[in-house]
């Protein structure tokens, strides 16, 4: 298999029996999770109760066909990227270019063998996380891109206010990189980022936030760290980041950090951005390879 199918919720929609019967089983055989709806109507109420991974439908169903049910997808921002294969008995142009242009991922002619449709379903959802993963990865480091850094850490901070939890946010520069791309070249530059972003993975755990925002600039997330926890963490990563330039590529390498400590230096986003920016600018006075804490107010708490 190519993806996980036991990560994957199914919805088959239509009125055909057989087929239904023959394909549930064999994507349940797969892993997949799988409910079914008669109709346009039901699986538009299923969509919106529970929303599928990914939903095979027959074209030809009573009262709203498949085309028709796929526009609807389209029309709704919370359903319109939600994958979607036909199956139709008509194999004809008009009909599949019909199809085409509401959208659909893949286009499948009855009779078919349901091996064959589990086969599509898991083609179209590994293209999908594939491109999920290029639209929210930065693709020098691996790491994550500004627009899903910023949305995860809002969603974590969120919580963090609800639940009264801690966390630090740490933002880190790469020290005299426009010098390393003049002296060595572009290239060279780009492997110490790249090299930074392999020891920022891994050296986080898995609920940890890293991204790259810009040029020379990542970020990190910690949930459940004090600052003094931060600053340990990011006292290691400097120390490997230092090691490796110098056996890799032999040439001094290092970075500059600013930490804030949710929520007392900010409880939301732009707040603690700020306060760890200028924290960041507070280790750069300081000298390069820096790293210091944010300093907390009594406004900030």
């Amino acid at each position: 298999m190519t993806t996980s199918a036991m990560e994957f919720n199914a919805l088959i929609v239509g009125s055909d029996a057989q087929t239904f019967l023959r394909v549930r089983e064999h994507l349940q055989r797969a892993g997949f999770r799988v409910r079914g709806a008669d109709n346009g109507w039901d699986a538009l109420k299923s969509v919106k109760e529970t929303p599928p991974d990914i939903v095979v439908a027959e074209i030809t169903m009573p009262d709203m066909d498949g085309c028709s049910l796929r526009e609807r997808f389209m029309l709704d921002p919370g359903m319109r990227d939600i994958p979607f294969i036909f199956l139709t008995e008509d194999g004809g142009a008009e009909r599949q270019i019909r199809a085409l242009r509401a959208g659909v991922d893949d286009y499948i002619v009855k009779p078919c063998d349901p091996i064959v449709v589990v086969a599509r379903v898991e083609a179209v959802l590994s293209r999908r996380r594939t491109y999920e993963e290029l639209v929210r990865v930065d693709p020098l480091t691996r790491l994550l891109n500004r627009p899903s850094v910023e949305m995860e850490v809002r969603e974590e901070l969120a919580r963090l206010i609800r639940y009264r939890h801690i966390a630090c946010l740490a933002v880190i520069d790469v020290d005299d990189l426009a010098s390393i791309n003049k002296e060595h070249g572009h290239p060279m530059g780009d492997l110490m980022l790249t090299c930074l972003g392999g020891i920022i993975l891994s050296n986080v755990r898995s609920v940890d936030i890293a991204g790259r925002l810009r040029g020379e600039e990542f970020v990190l997330y910690l949930p459940e760290t004090n600052a003094e926890g931060a600053h340990t963490l990011l006292s290691r990563i400097h120390d490997r980041f230092v090691a490796s330039a110098d056996a890799i590529a032999g040439i001094p390498a290092s970075f500059t950090a600013g930490i804030a400590e949710a929520p007392a230096a900010g409880q939301d986003w732009p707040s603690l951005y700020a306060k760890a920016m200028k924290a960041l600018q507070d280790a750069k006075e300081r000298g390069r390879g820096e790293i210091v804490m944010a300093e907390i107010t009594e406004s900030a708490v």
